[in-house]
């Protein structure tokens, strides 16, 4: 079967239409032309009419109901019906030149099996036989599939052509039929079929226009099935990333149990409970309480990412002071911070600032910025300031974090709020941690109704982070991208 273009399918399908020299006037001959042209009009109308509709998203069913619909109308047909060839499945090499023979049937391919997609008006015994049927079938519609050449029968001779389906079509009250390939893609897609319940003679603008209709319901198809195509890979992966949420929140809460008790128990070892400990057993059981609750720590983190992920997380809005959340913040970041040296500086104004919303997820959000500057610094200092900036109903809280640790490259400053995603990816590196940290800091800002960013980064020369947070959160806010303008 030839590959070929639509428009070149549509003018191989029908002579050219010649363009006559004026004639003088004379009333039959006037309203002749006049006649002429009004159908073609009717015809062009009704092909735009139909072009709009099916830029709808449409299912192949529906876009062949459409089609055929409007060839009952316009064309004045008894019945229509559309098959495909194998749902739709390419059935020509995209680089077969023209002139190419079409495909052997019987090759062992999909494309050599025609399957009925939507039927309007057709005998029950001819829809049965229509169902699906080989390529090879003595029927019109898999002549036309086998050739890529519409098939014009105007009168019940010649409908008499193809035995037992014409028989059929004569016993119903057909009188005239036509079949014409549908062209998408530069690949006979299906065919579509017509009958009329009187001779009917098949003018050089009917055949374009049943041709057209060819072209335009194999284009629909293919988006309808696009459209379920996407659907259904969209579906696949709302389940597979559901999954995989409830397998983090499973094995987040599998884990802290047993977790919490290893800590628990080991306090009371410290505490001498069971009896006295000697010095070296003392820090050994400090080490493992500290490595305890570092894995604790981790799954929360999990188990928190999993929540957000699910939708699950909550907004509890309480009247708060910035700077009460800041310092909150900063106790969980100091052991981290003294432990390798670092000084974290504050920046805050000297009036308290006074906000609504989540305490609890504004200092998660901090307590991420902070620890992710002071993992990734290994001298100098981390920089935490508090500004306020807008006006009236837009007035938002700024937090702006910047450290003078190992900085990010442009590559990679692309991937940092991914969740997983660490910078340096592979089994040796130095940094601890699930790569959540930025990500469910942005998710939490947004939760919010604000946003979390990069403002900027050089390698070797550290980065700046800024939340953002309107000073009174609102219920269903749009996040607000922050502008980073002065930096």
């Amino acid at each position: 079967m030839v590959a070929r273009s639509d428009a070149d399918c549509i003018a191989a399908s029908s002579e050219s239409v010649a363009v006559h020299a004026p004639v003088p006037y004379s009333g039959a001959a006037s309203r002749d032309n006049f006649g002429s042209i009004s159908t073609a009009s009717r015809r062009l109308r009704a092909l735009a009419a139909l072009s709009g509709s099916l830029t709808d998203p449409l299912t192949a069913e529906e876009a062949a109901d459409l089609v055929e619909r409007q060839a009952l109308a316009v064309l004045g047909a008894s019945s229509a019906v559309v098959v495909t060839l194998a749902q739709g499945a390419p059935n020509v090499n995209a680089d077969a030149s023209p002139g190419a023979q079409p495909l052997a049937p019987g090759s062992g391919k999909s494309s050599d099996t025609l399957t009925l997609v939507h039927a309007i008006g057709l005998p029950a015994d001819v829809r049965a036989t229509l169902q699906q049927f080989p390529l090879d079938a003595p029927l019109p519609l898999a002549e036309v599939a086998r050739t890529g050449e519409p098939v014009f029968l105007a009168a019940e001779r010649e409908l008499r052509r193809y035995a037992e389906w014409g028989d059929a079509l004569i016993r119903a009250g057909a009188r005239a039929a036509a079949a014409v390939p549908v062209w998408a893609n530069r690949h006979l897609r299906g065919v579509l079929g017509l009958t009329w319940a009187e001779p009917h003679e098949f003018d050089e603008d009917e055949r374009a226009f049943v041709v057209s209709l060819g072209v335009m319901c194999a284009q629909a198809i293919m988006r309808g099935r696009l459209t379920i195509a996407e659907r259904r890979a969209r579906e696949t992966a709302e389940l597979a990333n559901q999954a995989k949420t409830q397998f983090l929140r499973t094995i987040s809460h599998e884990l802290r149990t047993p977790m919490t008790a290893v800590i628990g128990y080991t306090g009371l070892l410290v505490d001498e409970v069971s009896g006295p400990v000697s010095p070296l057993q003392r820090d050994h059981l400090r080490r493992m309480r500290d490595s305890s609750e570092h894995m604790l720590a981790l799954i929360e983190e999990l188990l928190g990412f999993a929540k957000l992920d699910a939708g699950e997380e909550e907004v509890h809005v309480e009247r708060v002071i910035a700077g009460n959340v800041v310092e909150e913040a900063l106790v969980l970041v100091m052991p981290l911070a003294q432990k390798k040296g670092i000084r974290v500086r504050l920046e805050i104004p000297d009036t308290p600032i006074e906000l609504h919303t989540d305490p609890l997820k504004l200092r998660q959000i901090l307590v991420n910025l902070l620890a992710n500057a002071v993992k990734y610094t290994d001298e100098g200092d981390v920089v935490l300031i508090l500004r306020v900036e807008g006006i009236g109903a837009e007035l938002r809280i700024y937090f702006e974090v910047t450290d003078s640790g190992r900085g990010i490259s442009a590559e990679d400053q692309k991937h940092i709020f991914e969740s997983f995603w660490q910078v340096d990816q592979t089994l040796t590196r130095k940094a601890e941690g699930t790569g959540l940290g930025l990500a469910v800091a942005r998710q939490l800002a947004r939760l919010l109704g604000g946003d979390v960013i990069i403002a900027k980064s050089e390698v070797g020369q550290g980065s700046t982070f800024i939340a953002s947070l309107p000073l009174r959160f609102i219920p269903a806010a749009t996040p607000v991208s922050i502008a980073i303008a002065a930096f």
